[in-house]
């Protein structure tokens, strides 16, 4: 086939069947963009910020669909937190970041060599030769499974609209199925050391399976004694949880993910700490229709609340249940004025339910039913 380099990248992408694809507009990306929703008669809406992004297609890759981000190399570095993070998690389908290059600075605020900063990281990458892109976008999905975690690809911006001729691939199209696994999918301090230990071997060519697995601590007397007396006050909201709990449970890195373990079994998929809001909606993306979102004031003030236009551009039902505590928990509790999340949340009034006492029961359990029986975006304030 003869096209441009735009063209043979989506179709690379429609062949592999990467479902989920997320983008933060740039010079090359809209025209790849454009070529794709010809291809799939499918919008990919816009990102307006990349760390959401990111996770919102690593999530469903975690969940076992291919899944694509697209962003300039200034955006890669937006979106370091989630992406350092998920190096230590195990995606289960491919998972590609195409980094498209400005190498002149003439569409950024200047000229920006991203190859350093995936070196330092490290993160796993190639520069990719456009004359033969298509090859390339299959070899960095084989890539990124053959190491399960994520691969990014470098394209310069300048030459997405070259003419090339590449040869469509038959049956590059792969199933995967997803299976819950904490010390794979959590990023937690309690797992740091064996996550450490994968990823040293995944990003240098080693053997992962030759790691011992390690035990799964159980709660709560697997955690530290400063995590069981932080993480008392949130048990009963979780004693009624885990009746009401959907398909998949996304967290954020804080005390709370503590009910990731069993006997409560509560959380699925955490990376970092504002990540919760965009993996629902990644897992929303990759076919989950009961999908709940656990934060913390801190985490959604910082950057899950970006996850709420993503959500409202795309008209999806997901749950939000953020632990008000006024104050940064799992930092030293700085005090968090409550003025900040009355204001943020002034445009979502009409999707928030109050747990104006999360030691009853009752209450938990009644604001928990009203919210999974909607068919619409809700957050819950647990006004601790």
């Amino acid at each position: 086939m003869n096209g441009t380099v735009s063209e043979a990248i989506g179709h690379a992408l429609v062949d592999l069947g990467a479902d989920v694809i997320t983008q933060v507009p740039g010079r090359g990306i809209g025209d790849t963009v454009e070529k794709i929703a010809t291809l799939t008669s499918k919008n990919i809406p816009i990102s307006f910020n990349e760390e959401t992004a990111y996770s919102i297609a690593h999530s469903a890759a975690i969940l076992g669909k291919r899944s694509a981000v697209m962003m300039k190399s200034h955006g890669f570095m937006k979106a370091g937190n989630a992406a350092t993070d998920s190096l230590y998690v195990d995606v289960t389908a491919g998972f590609v970041v195409l980094i498209f290059e400005d190498k002149d600075g003439s569409h950024s605020d200047n000229v920006l060599e991203i190859e350093p900063i995936l070196k330092g990281i490290p993160f796993p990458y190639k520069i990719a030769d456009e004359t033969n892109i298509y090859e390339e976008v299959i070899g960095a999905y084989r890539e990124s499974e053959k190491r399960q975690i994520p691969f990014a690809l470098l394209i310069d911006s300048a030459k997405t609209g070259n003419n090339v001729e590449f040869e469509k691939e038959v049956g590059v199209k792969k199933e995967f199925i997803y299976k819950r696994n904490i010390t794979a999918h959590i990023v937690h301090p309690m797992f740091a050391g064996y996550q450490f230990k994968k990823f040293k071997a995944k990003t240098l060519g080693g053997d992962v399976t030759t790691i011992p697995p390690i035990d799964i601590p159980q709660y709560p007397q697997g955690l530290s004694e400063n995590y069981q007396t932080a993480s008392k006050k949130y048990a009963t909201f979780f004693d009624v949880f885990k009746d009401f709990r959907g398909e998949v449970v996304t967290g954020d890195t804080s005390v709370s993910s503590s009910f990731a373990l069993p006997p409560y079994n509560a959380i699925d998929i955490i990376t970092h700490i504002g990540g919760s809001v965009p993996l629902a909606i990644g897992a929303y993306l990759a076919g989950r229709r009961d999908v709940w979102a656990m934060t913390g004031d801190f985490g959604f003030l910082a950057s899950g609340h970006l996850g709420l236009l993503e959500i409202i551009e795309r008209e999806i039902p997901i749950k939000i249940v953020i632990f008000y505590n006024k104050a940064a928990a799992a930092t030293g509790g700085q005090i968090i004025h409550k003025k900040l999340m009355y204001r943020l949340l002034a445009g979502y009034d009409n999707s928030i339910l109050q747990i104006t006492n999360p030691r009853d029961f009752i209450e938990i359990g009644e604001v928990l039913n009203e919210a999974k029986n909607s068919n619409e975006m809700k957050i819950i304030l647990a006004n601790y």
